[in-house]
């Protein structure tokens, strides 16, 4: 496999991760100041700029989930990941943004990645290896890997910080969905893999109560991962054992690892989980003799 290869698909784990934590981002989280002092994204009548300082302060303020989005766009999107390679823009490259809504972020974060991609995908080993020379200025002794390595740095630690920064709003703005769905004020119209959250959040307890409220047991998540899966690969065969005796289809697959419920069991060691299934459960060994193209 090529250097160039191996950079892309690094590239590409980070950035389908990145945006896996961007999911259901809101204006008001993309905005969210947790303190004063905050550096962000504001309008200035004309759009909306990223506060900046040619000297920045000491110690670096904390930034906003917008500031870092939009700092992640000019990096992927600059010039230069083209021009110190010694390639020319593409007319449609354009220039960064700096967007003021998720919506316009999440399309402009697209866009910048995509040329990102392009760019980094035509570059030749003799591209890495070759020192950049003088248009890379300071680093002009610096070859083409050193560079690419920088900008693959920029996008994880960046990456890593919006994740963080979202979690951190999680904490201050918890929600408990399950006790809203208790209480009557959710339904499975509302949100219909409530019980596959309850089991990736671990509150086995409210499994039962969340069947009885007419939430469906093999609705998954977004991955494809149903609560069976969950609790097959945590090891809660108290939820597993009642799933299965609600009719949980345990020949199901999710996304992630093309695995149905004895794979989550195997893969993540629970022998317990994985006795039961093959060996207590004969209902399921008909189900994978009948459709081995499930395993």
């Amino acid at each position: 496999m090529t250097t160039t290869q191996h950079l892309l698909d690094l590239s590409d784990f980070a950035w389908a991760r990145l945006r896996d934590r961007l999911a259901g981002l809101t204006d008001d989280e993309y905005f969210w100041e947790p303190f004063d002092g905050c550096w962000s994204v504001r309008p200035n009548g004309n759009g909306f700029v990223s506060d900046r300082s040619a000297l920045p302060p000491e110690p670096a303020p904390f930034t906003t989930v917008a500031w870092r989005v939009t700092h992640l766009i000019d990096i992927l999107q600059a010039e230069r990941t083209a021009t110190w390679f010694g390639q020319e823009p593409a007319p449609d490259d354009g220039e960064p943004t700096e967007p003021g809504s998720v919506q316009a972020a999440l399309a402009a974060l697209d866009h910048a990645y995509a040329v990102r991609r392009r760019r980094l995908a035509a570059l030749s080993q003799e591209d890495l290896d070759r020192p950049m020379g003088e248009i890379a200025g300071p680093y002009a002794e610096h070859d083409g890997t050193s560079f690419a390595l920088h900008i693959l740095d920029e996008l994880i630690h960046h990456g890593a910080e919006v994740g963080t920064v979202r979690d951190f709003y999680r904490g201050v703005h918890a929600e408990d969905p399950f006790a809203a769905a208790l209480a009557g004020e959710l339904t499975s119209a509302d949100r219909p893999a409530l019980l596959a959250e309850a089991a990736a959040a671990q509150r086995w307890e409210v499994i039962p109560q969340l069947a009885d409220l007419g939430f469906a047991v093999d609705e998954p998540t977004a991955d494809n991962v149903t609560a069976a899966h969950l609790a097959a690969g945590a090891g809660s065969l108290p939820t597993l054992r009642f799933l299965v005796e609600n009719g949980a289809d345990l020949s199901l697959t999710d996304s992630r690892f093309n695995a149905d419920v004895l794979g989550w069991a195997q893969w993540f060691k629970q022998t317990d989980v994985a006795e039961y299934l093959t060996t207590i459960v004969p209902e399921y060994l008909a189900t994978i003799r009948s459709a081995p193209e499930s395993r």
